[in-house]
């Protein structure tokens, strides 16, 4: 559920980069990836639930 979170902001900060800003592709592509990079970072690095 957390990755699908974090792709939806992804996006919406993409085309926000993109319409709002006026930024081109590319820079739109690469902050989507560098928002989705983080949201995957911050995943991964969370400590794992375990059932005790």
């Amino acid at each position: 559920m957390g990755m699908v979170v974090t792709l939806f902001l992804a996006i919406a900060a993409m085309v926000i980069g993109y319409a709002a800003f006026g930024q081109g592709g590319g820079v739109a592509g690469m902050v989507f990836f560098g928002v989705l990079l983080i949201g995957a970072a911050i995943r991964t690095l969370q400590p794992q639930k375990t059932d005790a």
